[in-house]
């Protein structure tokens, strides 16, 4: 049998932290990571019983804590995936996402009526790189679901 692990009980600063990213971030799983901080640090819950309230293995619970106490606050995100950097820039992504939210006409374009290709090939005459529609159709998805 495992022995309990605890976390200490969180500062003032590091609570209202918690909290404030409990309650702000858009990302499911960095808002999961709060919450068993959270219940581990203001409730005392162990780490089985944190498990059981957020559907999670209790290792990764027990992993979640031992995070926290190793990198505090950073140490709840994402760590940086291995592999090549992603093609599609963040440059890329916002003039995505302000050429999505307008109409075609508006860019300049001859048609009132917008589709991927459309867009992909709007987005080309714009760029040094030309993207796939697919391509496109997946950055307009992470941009508005993400």
């Amino acid at each position: 049998m495992r022995h309990p692990l605890e976390i200490p009980i969180p500062t003032a600063e590091e609570l209202e932290a918690l909290e404030n990213l409990y309650r702000t971030t858009k990302e499911v799983r960095l808002r999961t990571r709060a919450q068993i901080i959270l219940l581990a640090g203001e409730q005392r819950m162990t780490a089985p019983a944190i498990a059981k309230i957020g559907r999670e293995n209790d290792q990764t619970v027990r992993n979640w804590f031992k995070r926290w106490m190793a990198e505090g606050i950073e140490g709840l995100k994402d760590r940086p995936m291995p592999g090549p950097p992603p093609k599609i820039t963040q440059e890329y992504k916002e003039q995505l996402l302000a050429a999505v939210r307008r109409r075609p006409r508006s860019l300049g374009q001859p048609y009132s009526m917008g589709t991927l290709q459309r867009l992909s090939d709007s987005m080309a005459e714009q760029q040094e790189k030309v993207w796939s529609s697919s391509s496109a159709a997946r950055a307009a998805r992470r941009l508005r679901y993400g």
